[in-house]
């Protein structure tokens, strides 16, 4: 039985030609990572620009483009994780593989939530592990990462770029969000990340071995050196959503898109199109959060991020799970080694 697939795409590996991807192919997706690298270290470059400029960002705008984020690609790119399983367990299940899919996913979230409220300091800790290796395991699987180093120091290096900075050089602004997560006073959060600081010569270390190393083998860094420097000169919600939702997301939708299959304006349809419900949602789940007013609504947060980092893990697990398929075999970094041009 053959599982549904996009619009002029090629269905599941092993059926019927070649595995998806490879009719946008590995060097359509390249060619897309590139455009997409280029815009994302433009959009951190001038939001760094207007910092430096003595332009500030109110907690308003960090929100605002943290929403954006969120709604346009963050919770859609979550929200696909069922249709990287349908061609691999459709086939072997048959026409109910969303039963066991499902709920392996939601029993995984849910005794991600019950670790919340058991031991919240604890689940915390683990979960920012976890973000650190998802986040750097997607950038060495985006072609990102130079082979001359090993792949561990890569995926830790890129992977604590987004966690390590805002906690050891923003602790002020990381302490009540991270406190909130782990039910601790944001003073006792803030002592905490003060330890931080001794991991931050280390990853500096790190960093520039990584990327001397993309240089010399003529992979791009200039969007790991942006991501960088908006972490060190902006806010960490404003850094983090641009990072997120120019960056992260919108990778992990390409290579979804191309490995789903299709002719490419079938491929940026069949996104939109999945995209819209998953936004839909999201926008009105923000505004029913805008509608309770501010003192309700902060009483829903932190529960809510709760949620949020639940089905995170799953998330991790399902992206992982894709990075591992033949069927992902649309890899920018095997197009690097033979020759493409790698994205900026």
């Amino acid at each position: 039985m053959q599982p549904a697939s996009m619009p002029g795409g090629r269905g599941s590996p092993g059926q019927n030609g070649p595995a998806p991807g490879l009719a946008v192919g590995p060097i359509g997706l390249v060619a897309a990572l590139r455009v997409q690298s280029a815009l994302a270290a433009a959009l951190m470059a001038a939001f760094c620009a207007a910092a430096l400029a003595g332009v500030g960002f109110g907690m308003g705008a960090q929100v605002a483009v943290l929403l954006v984020a969120i709604v346009l690609v963050g919770f859609p790119h979550g929200a696909f994780d069922h249709l990287v399983a349908l061609p691999i367990l459709r086939p072997r299940l048959g026409r109910h593989w969303w039963a066991p899919f499902g709920l392996g996913y939601l029993a995984l979230a849910g005794l991600v939530w019950l670790a919340w409220l058991a031991a919240p300091t604890a689940t915390l800790a683990g979960f920012l592990v976890a973000s650190v290796l998802h986040f750097g395991l997607g950038d060495v699987e985006d072609g990102l990462a130079p082979r001359r180093v090993p792949v561990a120091v890569s995926v830790l290096t890129y992977g604590a770029l987004p966690i390590l900075l805002p906690m050891a050089l923003h602790p002020a602004d990381a302490a009540p969000v991270l406190a909130a997560l782990a039910d601790v006073p944001v003073g006792a959060m803030q002592d905490t990340l003060g330890l931080a600081t001794w991991l931050l010569l280390p990853w500096c270390v790190a960093f520039a071995v990584v990327v001397l190393a993309a240089l010399r083998e003529r992979r791009g860094v200039a969007e790991r050196l942006a991501m960088a420097a908006g972490f060190v000169l902006l806010p960490p919600l404003l850094a983090f959503g641009i990072y997120f939702g120019a960056g992260h997301a919108v990778r992990h939708l390409l290579r979804l898109g191309a490995w789903h299959g299709g002719p490419p304006r079938a491929a940026a349809r069949w996104m939109a199109w999945t995209m819209l419900p998953a936004a839909a949602v999201c926008a009105a789940g923000i505004a029913g959060l805008a509608w309770l007013g501010r003192d309700a609504a902060a009483d829903v947060l932190a529960p809510l991020f709760r949620v949020i980092a639940a089905l995170t893990l799953p998330h991790m697990v399902v992206t992982a799970w894709l990075d591992t398929q033949p069927a992902g075999g649309v890899r920018p970094d095997a197009v690097v080694a033979a020759g493409a041009a790698p994205p900026p």
